[in-house]
């Protein structure tokens, strides 16, 4: 993001099989330099034949000068598309 690297651990908060939901949290590293807490929520939503992905990222950035993180959509967009061209090879 923004030109570097960003490592992050985290962990599974939570996973609701009726939701079809992962929950993870950031525990430690860069991203919580920028924002108090990180959380990103994934889902799986079946439609018909196909499956679509729910992403949702839910933060406290540390102070109003910090910026939303957009490059982290940017990525999640990258890499669900790289998901997809991958999958439909299979």
């Amino acid at each position: 993001m923004y030109g570097k690297n960003y490592v992050t651990k985290e962990v599974v908060e939570a996973i609701n099989e009726e939701n079809k939901t992962i929950t993870y949290r950031a525990i430690e590293g860069d991203v919580l330099k920028e924002y108090k807490s990180f959380k990103v929520i994934i889902q799986s939503i079946p439609k018909g034949e196909a499956t679509w992905v729910r992403w949702t990222i839910e933060y406290e950035k540390r102070n109003k000068n910090i910026p939303h993180p957009i490059k982290l959509l940017e990525f999640v967009i990258h890499l669900s598309e790289e998901l997809n061209d991958h999958l439909v090879q299979v």
